[in-house]
């Protein structure tokens, strides 16, 4: 059998050589980093380095090594899949739970205590969810109309109530919305965009996978070619 030369060489020799050499000399500067000296003195010698020079040289070579290429195996830990996920889907659930747990002036009818189609419809997915929300139920008030938001209140306690869950009184509360909404004078050029958007976006942008040759090949409707796809 020849011997080994060239890449080979390397590849069964020279590469498993260094290798087991560094981890031993990894395992070898495991040891007592250092010895406390004497007390301090007008020196202001704390402590002294244990060994001898070759064996921390060693030492420090291992430590060096550890840090900036081999690491700590203990701090590898890598999160279950959809960790990142889950904690996502968590911080956006728990940003929208108290938009879910409060009752707009829009979920009653105008001028009364009364649900309307769709806050009846919020109130039973409300009441669904109310067992994992530990926070308040909010009524948005209405400072201009006297009266009516503390009635609104006591509407949807006694539905409760009646519905048999479990809800302190003091749970529901009045207290204005979070969401300021935009301006009414913005809702007719934001109805506009998005129909204008709506509108364009069979001609800019077609319904099947583009060619590989490049992004510009199948979208742009324009005389560089594209245009809509297969409808």
């Amino acid at each position: 059998m020849s011997k080994p030369c060239g890449w080979k060489f390397v590849g069964r020799i020279v590469i498993p050589g260094l290798t087991a050499g560094l981890f031993g000399a990894t395992v070898w500067a495991q040891g007592p980093g250092f010895a406390p000296g004497p007390a301090p003195g007008q020196g202001g010698v704390i402590c002294q380095p244990a060994g001898t020079p070759i064996r921390n040289a060693v030492r420090h070579t291992g430590r060096a090594l550890q840090d900036g290429l081999i690491g700590y195996p203990n701090e590898f830990y890598e999160p279950p899949v959809g960790a990142y996920i889950n904690a996502n889907f968590n911080t956006m659930r728990a940003k929208a739970n108290p938009h879910r747990f409060m009752l707009y002036r829009s979920d009653f009818l105008a001028g009364s205590n009364q649900f309307s189609p769709v806050g009846a419809a919020r109130f039973n997915l409300m009441a669904s969810r109310l067992g994992a929300w530990t926070g308040p139920v909010v009524i948005e008030w209405s400072p201009d109309e006297v009266g009516l938001a503390e009635a609104r209140r006591a509407t949807v306690v006694s539905t409760f109530q009646r519905g048999g869950i479990p809800v302190a009184p003091d749970r529901v509360v009045i207290a204005p919305t979070p969401y300021t909404g935009g301006l009414g004078a913005d809702s007719a050029n934001y109805y506009n965009i998005m129909i204008s958007r709506d509108a364009t976006a069979p001609s800019n942008y077609t319904y099947s996978p583009t060619s590989a040759s490049g992004f510009g090949g199948g979208g742009g409707g324009g005389s560089s070619g594209g245009g809509a796809g297969p409808r």
